[in-house]
């Protein structure tokens, strides 16, 4: 009887194992090649982060605005998506500001991104997208510096991983450590905290922690161009973020010479504006923020790109 099952075994293996070989012939094959535009093409060919390409599309938000969004798998074959804005500061009327809830840094709170962009608009000030910016309590407190129209409303630094955004005075975007701050506070315009060196001076910077994350980081050029990345995670068929050093490899590619890490986890939320049809404008979430099934989250400040009448 034994003699008998595994003689059936054997059998009803030959089939399988014929359709397996067969199939090598038909695999994926992965590719960074295809990329369509400026901004996928350097993150691809660049970065050492992309193993495979699935497609990338971009969309002008303004003069000097580009968003990006990027589906690939990484190079350890791990589904990731990314948000990217270019934002190039020297074009006329375009700028950086930083949010606050309700528009209103006489106090501390938490609000979704959408309506702290909603709340920013004026007859002569229009966001064309937005990211979530620095740490924060559950009071809302940020973790770093806060600076807004050149009003330092907190001015600590925090402990040696704190670092910092900022657009200076005189609308250069800067980006910097705690040592740094105190040789450049007095020139800060809009600031805003966060955690973690990526890039210094072109050279990525050490890691310790390898963990897959969502993320937020800004990156900046020595020709005064800034970008914005978000990065969704924690959702092993959609996408499942990226370490430090990752983002580091990204904004290297771009072109950035100084990065640093924002807010993560389920703060991280890409925004743009979807119509100015009405008064106010709309705002839309374009990534999957992690928490409630792809809810943003309420969150301290964040990043504005305006263009200003």
């Amino acid at each position: 009887m034994k003699k008998r099952i595994l003689y059936m075994a054997y059998i009803l293996a030959i089939p399988l194992c014929w359709i397996s070989c067969s199939d090598d012939d038909g695999k994926t094959v992965y590719s960074k090649e295809g990329a369509k535009t400026e901004i996928g093409r350097k993150i691809t060919e660049n970065s050492g982060f992309v193993g495979h390409l699935f497609k990338d599309t971009s969309y002008t938000l303004s003069a000097g605005v580009q968003a990006c969004e990027i589906q690939c798998l990484s190079e350890n074959g791990l589904a990731t998506k990314l948000y990217i804005f270019e934002v190039a500061l020297d074009t006329k009327g375009l700028t950086i500001a930083v949010s606050a809830p309700d528009n209103d840094d006489s106090k501390f709170g938490l609000q979704p991104m959408t309506l702290q962009a909603e709340a920013y608009e004026s007859p002569t000030k229009h966001v064309l997208g937005a990211v979530n910016g620095d740490f924060f309590t559950s009071a809302g407190i940020p973790g770093g510096i806060f600076y807004r129209k050149g009003r330092g409303i907190k001015t600590v630094m925090g402990d040696e991983k704190t670092t910092f955004f900022a657009i200076t005075k005189d609308k250069r975007a800067i980006i910097g450590s705690r040592d740094e701050f105190d040789h450049v506070k007095d020139r800060l315009w809009e600031a805003i905290g966060g955690r973690h060196r990526l890039l210094r001076n072109g050279q990525i910077e050490p890691q310790v922690n390898t963990q897959l994350e969502p993320r937020t980081c800004v990156g900046v050029t020595s020709a005064n161009v800034v970008y914005l990345m978000v990065v969704d995670g924690r959702n092993f068929w959609n996408s499942n973020g990226m370490t430090f050093s990752d983002m580091s490899k990204v904004m290297r590619a771009l072109g950035a010479t100084d990065a640093i890490n924002l807010d993560g986890g389920g703060s991280s939320t890409f925004v743009v504006c979807a119509s100015r049809n009405n008064t106010p404008a709309s705002f839309v979430v374009r990534n999957w923020p992690y928490d409630y099934g792809g809810q943003e989250r309420a969150v301290a400040n964040g990043l504005l790109i305006v263009k200003e009448d």
